[in-house]
């Protein structure tokens, strides 16, 4: 069996990251994974590999600690599911360490659910019986709304999965999760489908123990960070994660052209019209440009000296 090798970027130029990315690649031996290092969210790095191996990783981020995050590279087997909600469980890393016809079993206890931007797919405090992994597109978990101020903590990514707190405890639903991008897909798994297979797999137990350990860690630096920053290194800090690595302004990550103003806003703790003139200034400092009123590039490195500025 290949060893695990491992890359840590923050030696590197943000520029440079994708080429050393690139070369890691092609030399990892069949069946080799790679864990990259990085002192940030590293969201663009995972687009941008899935962009040019589709489908060859199953990928994890995790928050390892401030300033140091992992993202683990796993090589994917032979495409065996037989059917499309098998499949996506493939991707998604707490799943994806068990059998085929595991994954086949689960799928076929599956409920697909769709939903259109701001369409709450699971209401605070409901009896939700079932473990959610998004497919496609975002969701969020959203604090407050109606006669309160929303807030964003985090965004849930695709084959990324959430409810796994109300799982372990059997509990209703903590927090509301809505879209957050134009439209989503979610596949809806039973908790009784779950607890069987956990009971024959014991790493399923521990790989959602994670997943929900790196929900805490999530939540508590979103609350850290709408509680301490300024606004203005608030809302540089929700538009880094779309940051490509590579050097000036740069084109995003494409689901940040469908992410609007007041969604922005939410993730950063504040109000439309404060993270209008937010990003006003983002953009005077040539942090982002926008076209047709959606941002569509970023700088990365003028991002993290305004944030590493005001913090």
């Amino acid at each position: 069996m290949a060893q695990p090798a491992e890359i840590d970027l923050r030696t590197f130029p943000a520029w440079e990251r994708p080429d050393q990315v690139r070369k890691a690649l092609d030399r990892l031996p069949s069946g080799g994974s790679l864990t990259l290092i990085t002192e940030n969210e590293p969201r663009a790095l995972s687009v941008r590999i899935t962009q040019e191996r589709p489908d060859r990783f199953v990928m994890e981020a995790r928050r390892i600690a401030s300033r140091m995050w992992h993202l683990r590279l796993t090589p994917r087997g032979e495409e065996t599911d037989r059917n499309s909600a098998a499949q996506h469980l493939s991707h998604c890393s707490a799943f994806a360490g068990v059998d085929a016809e595991v994954r086949q079993e689960l799928g076929a206890a599956a409920v697909w659910q769709t939903g259109r931007r701001g369409q709450t797919l699971v209401a605070e405090n409901a009896d939700w019986p079932f473990m959610g992994v998004v497919t496609e597109g975002i969701v969020a978990r959203a604090n407050g709304g109606g006669r309160e101020r929303e807030r964003i903590l985090y965004e849930i990514f695709p084959y990324e999965v959430f409810g796994v707190a109300e799982y372990f405890d059997r509990g209703l639903k903590m927090a509301r999760i809505a879209v957050f991008s134009k439209s989503a897909h979610v596949l809806k798994l039973p908790w009784e489908a779950v607890s069987r297979v956990a009971a024959g797999y014991p790493q399923l137990t521990n790989a959602l123990g994670i997943v929900l350990a790196q929900r805490v860690r999530l939540l508590a630096d979103a609350l850290s960070v709408q509680g301490s920053l300024p606004i203005l290194g608030r809302i540089a800090k929700v538009l880094l994660p779309y940051a490509m690595h590579e050097r000036g302004l740069v084109q995003a990550a494409s689901s940040l052209s469908t992410i609007t103003q007041s969604q922005i806003a939410a993730a950063g703790g504040t109000v439309k019209e404060v993270a209008a003139r937010a990003i006003a200034e983002l953009e005077s400092r040539d942090a982002l440009r926008r076209e047709h009123g959606h941002i569509r590039y970023l700088d990365r490195e003028v991002l993290l000296e305004l944030i590493r500025a005001v913090s």
